[in-house]
């Protein structure tokens, strides 16, 4: 069974905040995919570049292969989407 956390989701240019339960044993690339189809986003999922997150608490910039534990993700995390 995987350890889920609750973070907040910020989508600062629409101006819209959810809160969303992910479980930690998913890739960086894994939450941006799923946040991207179900928040409509635009990121273009191919060019690497584009394809992070920023957090707060801890403060990473999410992005790549690594698993979602292994940035120090936690309940009271802040994930912003800034584009």
């Amino acid at each position: 069974m995987s350890e889920k956390i609750l973070v907040q989701f910020n989508m600062i240019k629409r101006k819209r905040t959810v809160d969303i339960e992910i479980p930690t044993d998913i890739t960086a690339r894994e939450l941006i995919i799923g946040l991207n189809e179900a928040y409509n986003l635009e990121i273009d999922i191919t060019n690497v570049k584009e394809c992070f997150l920023k957090c707060e608490n801890p403060i990473a910039l999410v992005k790549g292969n690594k698993l979602l534990r292994e940035f120090g993700l936690r309940t009271g995390t802040i994930i912003n989407y800034t584009e």
